[in-house]
């Protein structure tokens, strides 16, 4: 009865073992945002043309951020062309008005990276609030370059006086 014991025990050991060694091996393959560009906002466009009037309902950037989908695994850009991803949205407000809205939108699909491939890009046409919990905004497929994205900004009014209001934007993959 010792035997078994002793056996189960260790074949229970050499089982756990196995699982500790798989988790140092095996490393997650990584996709990676990045992004280039920065949105900028005519100061034109916030001028008052006339005594009592306000400000445009919304105000769209003039400049285009470029997303980068991209991979840092070797085996992920060579082997795994198909993989599907999401983008997820939010902001962290710095110093905001709550009256005013930062709105998002993806304005084309990008370049695909591989050759001679179509890149898979769906959803986010439409401008959609960035608010302060993470929502989805985009998916696709495979490694894609430049996927420009706009802003706008909506809710301006002159009764928020002159200041600075500043948020942060965050764009996060997902492997889907």
């Amino acid at each position: 009865m010792k035997v078994y014991k002793t056996k189960f025990l260790l074949e229970k050991l050499v089982f756990a073992g196995c699982l500790l060694l798989i988790g140092f091996v095996v490393k997650a393959q990584e996709l990676e945002l990045q992004v280039e560009g920065m949105a900028t906002f005519d100061a034109a466009s916030f001028s008052i043309e006339n005594a009592g009037a306000d400000f445009n309902a919304s105000v769209e950037s003039e400049s285009t951020l470029f997303v980068t989908v991209d991979s840092n695994d070797a085996w992920d850009k060579t082997n795994n062309p198909n993989r599907k991803w999401k983008v997820e949205v939010r902001k962290e407000d710095v110093s905001w008005d709550d009256a005013m809205q930062v709105e998002i939108v993806r304005s084309g699909n990008g370049y695909s990276k591989e050759n001679n491939k179509s890149n898979h890009v769906n959803d986010g046409q439409n401008y959609q609030v960035v608010s302060a919990n993470s929502s989805y905004f985009f998916r696709g497929k495979g490694l894609i370059s430049e996927i420009p994205i706009q802003f706008r900004l909506s809710g301006i009014s002159i009764v928020h006086g002159a200041g600075d209001f500043e948020t942060n934007v965050m764009l996060t993959i997902y492997d889907d």
